[in-house]
C-alpha cells in the first residue's frame, strides 16, 4: 500500500475563500452571551465554552466553524474573547451554570418548547 502527503498552501485562493465564510459565520462574542446570560465569573464562561465545544465534537460539528479564540484591546489592556456561530452563541448560554437563573429557565423553556 502506497501513501501519499499531498500538502496544500495554506495562502492559495480557495482556502482564503473557506476562511472568508467560516469568518462571516462567526457573528456573536462569548462576552455578550455571558452578559446576556449574567454569568457570574469569566470561568463560568470559560467553563460553558469548553462544554458547548465538547458537544460539538461529540456530535462530529467542526469547532473552527463555530469558535475562534481572539484578543481586544480595552482599558485593561489586551484581552481575549471568543468569535461565535450562532449555534455555539447559544450552546454557550445553555451550558452556563444551571444555577444561574437565566441559565435554568433557559434550558426549562427550551424542553418544554420541544415536549409540546
Amino acid at each position: 500500500m502506497d501513501l501519499a502527503v499531498i500538502t496544500f498552501p495554506t495562502n492559495n485562493y480557495y482556502h482564503k475563500a473557506a476562511e472568508l465564510l467560516v469568518e462571516q459565520n462567526l457573528v456573536y462574542y462569548a462576552s455578550e452571551a455571558a452578559d446576556e446570560m449574567g454569568f457570574e465569573s469569566f470561568d463560568e464562561l470559560t467553563e460553558a465554552i469548553r462544554r458547548s465545544m465538547e458537544l460539538c465534537r461529540a456530535t462530529g460539528l467542526p469547532i473552527n466553524n463555530n469558535f475562534r479564540r481572539i484578543f481586544k484591546s480595552s482599558p485593561m489592556g489586551l484581552v481575549f474573547d471568543w468569535k461565535l456561530s450562532v449555534l455555539a452563541y447559544h450552546l454557550v448560554q445553555l451550558n452556563g451554570d444551571s444555577s444561574n437563573d437565566r441559565v435554568a429557565k433557559l434550558q426549562i423553556d427550551l424542553l418544554k418548547n420541544f415536549y409540546q
